[in-house]
């Protein structure tokens, strides 16, 4: 069977964001959402989603996500 792709979605608790992992997970994608908040946090896990706490605009919490992670290429 092969690995499941990993996906990192910015903005995964946004108007584009949300239906965007949902779709993602139903089709069985390693879904990681990027949340500013706790609350947010649990909105990506009722998906189905992992999700991580970063403020976009902070590269530096952005480039340590991308490490921890390690989404697919």
């Amino acid at each position: 069977m092969p690995k499941r792709m990993t996906v990192l979605v910015a903005g995964a608790t946004g108007v584009l964001g949300v239906p965007v992992v949902q779709h993602l997970v139903a089709k069985e994608y390693d879904v990681i959402g990027l949340a500013r908040s706790a609350a947010k946090r649990q909105l990506l896990e009722s998906f189905g989603a992992r999700a991580v706490i970063a403020d976009v605009f902070d590269a530096a919490q952005v480039a340590q996500v991308l490490c921890e992670t390690m989404p697919s290429a």
